[in-house]
């Protein structure tokens, strides 16, 4: 995810070098892409909600492991 923030973040920097018009956009866009890429790290923090959901499956294997005689 940050490869391709980086990745992104150079090209919008290159493509707004040209004219006064794309830094305008580079204004916009950049800082939406940054706070999408926090949102969804902060998103995968949180296993039970948000938009991505995570099931903890190897604690449920070794929950299963302890409780088993």
């Amino acid at each position: 995810m940050m490869i391709v923030i980086g990745l992104l973040g150079n090209v919008l920097v290159g493509y707004g070098s040209r004219s006064a018009a794309s830094r305008s956009r580079f204004l916009v866009i950049m800082p939406m892409v940054v706070a999408l890429s926090f949102m969804l790290i902060a998103d995968v923090d949180s296993p039970r909600g948000g938009i991505i959901r995570v099931a903890p499956e190897n604690l449920l294997i070794v929950a299963e492991s302890l409780s088993a005689p």
